[in-house]
């Protein structure tokens, strides 16, 4: 667990003067259709949402805020402390003619937001994570907004879904170490990674917008989250409603469902340890194995990612020394039980980073790698008891 006093991500962003969360709005219906699926599976039909009151937090330029004032909550208050995403929720909303709740913006940081009312439905996406003592505390003080049997919507990344980007950051700084120029570095990854990212067939951002959010912005290898952390952060005030991957199918009689037996949490946890393995990769459609397994391979990607934070800068000596023997225990976790392309993947990844010098061709060209990306951000809901 690492202290830290504010967002790692809002400073990133400020810093850049960017909001990179624009997604494809020409077709309008297209999204609107993605949002709805999202929120059926997370149990939030539209009239769950209609004349309630709905608290946002983080919404970045709002295309996805759209679609909720769409469903006509009764108050729609959004909190974003970002000019950029200020300025972009604004214009947006300006241009959308269809009947909408139009929501309240108030320009701060969930840190500094105040006010007594609660909320019928909360929603975050993109963070905050687990590990960070600050996203800790901004969990917390989210969850608080909740009314009693509201629900809560948040996003998670998990350290095992996230292994792909790691590795793809890894590679990043390999190659933009001496560059000191944004949009240069954003120019250079795209021309790297562009062959990868073709192969994302129902990717909504932008090559741009995608890389400054993931290979460039410094808080993905810290956001890392699970729903035990959640549930350990909400201190047994939640229980977790549905997931997006799903990862449970409760087959228990309703009947027995009282007292002591309710247990949805840990049915939850104990579901998600057996198929979080196949966050590894998007293409894998939840297969079950050893829940030991699983919890070994989530504590592996959980080191992999701390480590990569430290050590993503330094070349390829520090990449031996300090993150590849984590990635070779990885590769030997799941070598019998998944898929080999993704084992061969993460073999291709790793003799690539062992490399003295690598160039844009060898990341556009590689075989198998490309075609690997993970789970990386998953969503879950809370009913607040």
């Amino acid at each position: 667990m690492k202290k830290n006093n504010q967002s790692i991500e809002l400073e990133y962003y400020l810093k850049e003067s960017i909001s990179p969360v624009h997604y494809n709005l020409k077709n309008r219906k297209k999204h609107f259709e993605i949002r709805s699926s999202l929120y059926q599976l997370l149990g939030l039909p539209p009239n769950l949402i209609y004349g309630k009151d709905v608290l946002e937090v983080a919404p970045g330029s709002g295309h996805n805020s759209i679609y909720t004032a769409t469903l006509l909550p009764n108050n729609y208050q959004l909190v974003e402390p970002n000019p950029i995403g200020c300025r972009d929720i604004i214009e947006i909303f300006k241009k959308l003619s269809i009947r909408h709740t139009k929501p309240k913006l108030k320009k701060t940081t969930l840190g500094n937001f105040k006010t007594k009312k609660l909320y019928d439905i909360v929603i975050t996406e993109g963070w905050p994570g687990g590990y960070l003592d600050f996203d800790k505390k901004m969990l917390k003080k989210l969850s608080s907004f909740v009314k009693p049997g509201g629900v809560m919507l948040i996003s998670f990344f998990p350290p095992i879904g996230g292994m792909a980007t790691y590795l793809r950051r890894l590679i990043s700084n390999r190659i933009i170490l001496n560059k000191d120029n944004f949009q240069n570095k954003t120019n250079l990854l795209d021309k790297a990674f562009s062959s990868h990212l073709k192969n994302l067939k129902s990717m909504s951002r932008s090559n741009k917008h995608w890389i400054q959010d993931s290979l460039l912005n410094p808080y993905i290898c810290v956001a890392h989250n699970t729903p035990e952390l959640c549930l350990k952060i909400l201190n047994n005030k939640f229980e977790i409603y549905n997931s997006v991957p799903k990862f449970t199918n409760d087959w228990r009689w309703y009947k027995s469902l009282h007292g002591k037996s309710k247990k949805f949490n840990e049915n939850f946890i104990s579901e998600y340890h057996k198929i979080n393995h196949s966050l590894i990769d998007y293409r894998m459609s939840g297969t079950r194995r050893s829940s030991k397994k699983n919890n070994e391979l989530e504590k592996l990607c959980f080191s992999f990612a701390v480590k990569t934070k430290k050590n993503e800068k330094f070349g390829v000596k520090k990449y031996k020394k300090n993150i590849e023997p984590f990635l070779k225990k990885i590769i030997k976790n799941i070598k019998k039980d998944l898929p080999k392309n993704v084992y061969l993947s993460l073999i291709e990844a790793n003799n690539l980073l062992k490399k003295k010098q690598i160039d844009i061709n060898d990341i556009s060209k590689m075989k198998y790698f490309s075609s690997l990306f993970g789970r990386e951000q998953c969503y879950l809901s809370f009913i607040r008891k």
